[in-house]
């Protein structure tokens, strides 16, 4: 190697040493490990430059100044960091031993205290020890005291069973009592009842008496015609044989014999029609006998046969189709409600004058039920209903009750209690062993008739609930709601799960009131609605969609009824008209007015060929749909 190039790797090693000295001055604080490198440096620098001229050296031995004084003020500031370090540390080693002096004293003083109470812990212990003997001589007393006191209680015991057990006699001689006093009120009222049974089959047994009278004179008068009549026979055998031996001088007197047969026969058949009176006469009297029912009354049907009135109809040449109408006079207030029984001999209607009437249109006779209570406001009977096998009628009134009632007898048979408000519709399920309820307190009721008591109730409208409706297989159980709920529920009873039916537009009038009526076809596919906003709507059971809309009334519709072959809907409205409507087209085909008043209820008779509709005007109207 050359000598300058043994100059250079100085100067690179120079270089080296100044850093490794500037760090060395800086923690020992000599400023000579760093200068002497320095100056090494520089001077190698110098002698490993001589090519450069004299300016450039000039130059880059003031910028190698600069550099020194740069590095030697950074120096300085680092010293006199260490400085300012080493102090604060000194302060903190004098603080470290102000604590440490701090903590021997109080290591110090709780020694002390920790020795002074290692001493006083043999007093406390006899102390202690003392208490313990205190407190076992207290616990062997405690134990005597309750033992003594548990004899104690065990003779309270006894007495408290044996007080329990004259509070239970004294409960069941109260219960004796109750009933007693329930059963000598009940008494009375039958003694009552029977008193007036008695008057009333006294003056009955009076006009029998009298009737039995007459009928003993006809029959005294038969027997004497008879005997007249066999008289004459025995005179005409005679006559006979004499009109044979002389048959023509007789012809004439053959002819008044026979002349007089002819006025004894009418008298025996005058006889005969005064025996048959008398039948038809004991019939309802042994009926009524039987009957221990709250009939008021049993009078003949009142039915008037009115031409019908007919009004706009979308097709006129099936108007001439009701053309009769008869109407059943007997309320004195509206008829809210309307329903034939099975076999569609008897026709149930249910009004606001607080009766229920039963017209039986095959003898034209009707009874009336009272039972219901009125309420705070007006209004009486909302709805009645058969059970399946027409042996019983339930209704639902203002009262908040629902009653069952034999329709034989009249009888009420059981009351149904549980709402908060009226209610407002009844209907049994197709087996009718349970039946459904909706009322003003916004809940849907299940009854069971077998167990008296009510075995479900739901609460999912937000208004009244106007209407409730089984379909035929009795799986389901319609409602719908007032103004302020605006839907249809379908409880699906097998599953405990609703589903609600609401409008496909929202601007649809629907939503302006609530829905008055619900009415499943006979296959149960289809559920009609009626509604305030003067619409009948067919929805889809199954989907849920809304299938048709009739428009046609000009005010609320208030019931709606299927036909039994469901090819006819019929429907009531507060406009004073029934319509009746095709189901698949929606053709209306019929529409008649048929009371001055409007139309609360409509109703198909089980063969399809009547239908009834109770009106405003206190009437039943009845007219053929063949």
């Amino acid at each position: 190697m050359s000598k300058r190039q043994w100059l250079e790797i100085s100067e690179y090693v120079c270089l080296g040493l100044t850093v490794l000295g500037t760090i060395a001055a800086t923690v020992t604080q000599q400023v000579v490990y760093a200068a002497v490198p320095l100056s090494l440096s520089i001077a190698l620098n110098l002698a490993n430059r001589p090519r450069f001229n004299y300016s450039q050296s000039q130059q880059q031995i003031e910028q190698l100044q600069a550099s020194f004084q740069t590095t030697t003020d950074k120096f300085y500031q680092v010293q006199e960091t260490m400085d300012t370090s080493n102090q604060r540390l000194q302060q903190i080693e004098a603080w470290k031993q102000q604590l440490n002096q701090l903590i021997d004293h109080k290591i110090e003083l709780s020694l002390l205290k920790v020795i002074t109470e290692i001493n006083q812990f043999p007093q406390q212990i006899q102390n202690i020890n003392h208490r313990l003997n205190e407190l076992d001589n207290s616990l062997k007393n405690l134990q005597q005291q309750i033992h003594q006191q548990g004899e104690k209680l065990n003779i309270i015991q006894e007495i408290q069973s044996e007080v329990l057990q004259i509070n239970q006699k004294m409960q069941k001689i109260e219960e004796i009592e109750t009933s007693w006093k329930n059963w000598s009120e009940i008494n009375q009222q039958e003694l009552a009842e029977l008193r007036e049974n008695q008057k009333h089959q006294s003056l009955e047994f009076t006009q029998l008496n009298h009737q039995l009278a007459d009928l003993n004179s006809r029959c005294e008068n038969m027997a004497h015609s008879i005997h007249k009549l066999n008289q004459a026979f025995a005179t005409q055998v005679e006559e006979f044989d004499q009109v044979k031996q002389n048959q023509n001088s007789e012809n004439y007197r053959f002819n008044d014999i026979f002349d007089s047969i002819n006025q004894s026969l009418t008298v025996l058949d005058t006889s005969f029609d005064a025996l048959i009176t008398f039948d038809s006469l004991i019939r309802p009297l042994e009926k009524a006998n039987q009957s221990n029912s709250q009939t008021v009354e049993n009078p003949t049907v009142n039915v008037e046969f009115n031409q019908a009135v007919t009004t706009t109809s979308g097709s006129e040449d099936n108007t001439e189709k009701l053309v009769f109408v008869g109407t059943l006079k007997g309320h004195e207030y509206k008829v809210s409600s309307v329903a034939f029984s099975p076999d569609g001999k008897i026709l149930a209607s249910g009004s606001d004058d607080k009766t229920i009437k039963i017209w039986d249109l095959t003898t034209q006779q009707h009874r009336t039920l009272e039972g219901h209570q009125d309420s705070a406001w007006t209004g009486g009977i909302n709805s009645v209903a058969f059970s399946p096998d027409g042996k019983i009628l339930a209704s639902g009134s203002n009262d908040k009750t629902i009653k069952l009632w034999d329709v034989n007898t009249g009888i009420e048979i059981f009351t149904f209690t549980g709402h908060e408000d009226k209610v407002n519709s009844v209907v049994f399920s197709p087996l009718g062993k349970i039946l459904a309820s909706g009322s003003l307190d916004k809940t849907v009721k299940i009854w069971s008739l077998e167990q008296g008591k009510e075995i479900y109730s739901f609460k999912g409208h937000q208004d009244d609930v106007l209407c409730v409706a089984f379909s035929p297989d009795g799986k389901l159980l319609a409602s719908c709601g007032g103004s302020n709920d605006k839907t249809i529920k379908i409880l699906q009873l097998a599953e405990n799960k609703v589903r609600t039916l609401t409008a496909l537009t929202v601007t649809s009038d629907w939503f302006a009131g609530g829905i008055n009526a619900l009415a499943f076809s006979s296959d149960g596919k289809i559920l009609a609605s009626a509604g305030n906003d003067k619409t009948i709507k067919l929805w889809d059971v199954e989907t849920g969609q809304e299938i048709k809309v009739f428009t046609g009334h000009f005010n609320h519709v208030c019931s709606v009824a299927f036909s039994p072959n469901s090819q006819i809907l019929a429907s009531a409205s507060k406009d004073k008209t029934v319509k009746l409507w095709v189901v698949d087209s929606g053709e209306e085909i019929s529409s008649v007015k048929c009371a001055d008043d409007a139309v609360y209820a409509v109703a198909f008779s089980p063969d399809g060929r009547v239908l009834a509709a109770g009106s405003g005007d206190k009437t039943i109207t009845l007219f053929p749909c063949e």
